[in-house]
């Protein structure tokens, strides 16, 4: 999907480029976004005396979302009718999730995990169309960095974020400017994990699925 993607909005880059002259923006923004994503997590059974060594034990899903705010830069390549860009956005960290096998506030014996997406990057093509608005379609890639202090020890190696977004904008300049509002969709490939261990020692393996989004930004950018 993503690749068939990326080709066309290459092909359209191409075709559009010969009929109008090219121009280089770049431009700040703010974004407020809101994402969502299911886990699901499955436990092990490590009683090698009873003789269920390696077989699932527990599995825990859980549905949960999350807002945040932060910045992002872009730049782009195109002319009136169609642009390639690539955008950077700041890092964004999930709440952390505590787990506390004593009595709550003890602070003993817990299991705390978060994750935060770092080196974000979007690749995409922008169409504008009449009265100001344009439609926008690209894929993303970043790396997924989970922190966690487990009370066994165990820890989940840091995975790849892959998927693509889909939205509409509108932009007016304003005294040599270009002032944009857009709405993205957000939508992520699912993610597995595990912590490193035989399933007959205490193998824990996750998968978060369904992993959507959606974020409006209000940037300010100037063409040359």
């Amino acid at each position: 999907m993503k690749k068939v993607l990326l080709t066309t909005i290459v092909s359209l880059f191409f075709f559009s480029n010969s009929f109008a002259m090219p121009t280089a923006t770049i431009g700040l923004g703010i974004n407020q976004g809101v994402f969502a994503a299911e886990g699901k997590e499955k436990n092990f059974s490590s009683n090698e005396g009873s003789g269920s060594a390696g077989v699932l034990d527990t599995t825990t899903v859980e549905y949960g979302a999350f807002e945040d705010i932060y910045p992002s830069i872009y730049i782009e390549g195109g002319n009136e009718t169609f642009s390639l860009g690539v955008s950077f956005q700041a890092d964004i960290e999930t709440p952390k999730n505590i787990n506390e096998a004593n009595m709550p506030g003890t602070g003993t014996d817990t299991s705390q995990v978060s994750a935060e997406f770092q080196d974000v990057l979007t690749f995409y093509g922008l169409v504008r169309l009449p009265y100001n608005l344009y439609a926008k379609a690209g894929i993303v890639q970043g790396d997924i960095i989970i922190n966690e202090t487990q009370r066994s020890g165990n820890t989940y190696p840091d995975q790849d974020l892959d998927g693509y977004v889909v939205g509409f904008g509108y932009e007016h300049d304003v005294n040599g400017l270009g002032v944009r509002f857009e709405l993205l969709g957000h939508s992520y490939d699912d993610v597995e994990a595990n912590n490193g261990i035989a399933k007959t020692v205490n193998r824990n393996e996750i998968t978060v699925s369904d992993m959507i989004g959606a974020s409006a930004q209000l940037s300010v950018n100037k063409s040359f």
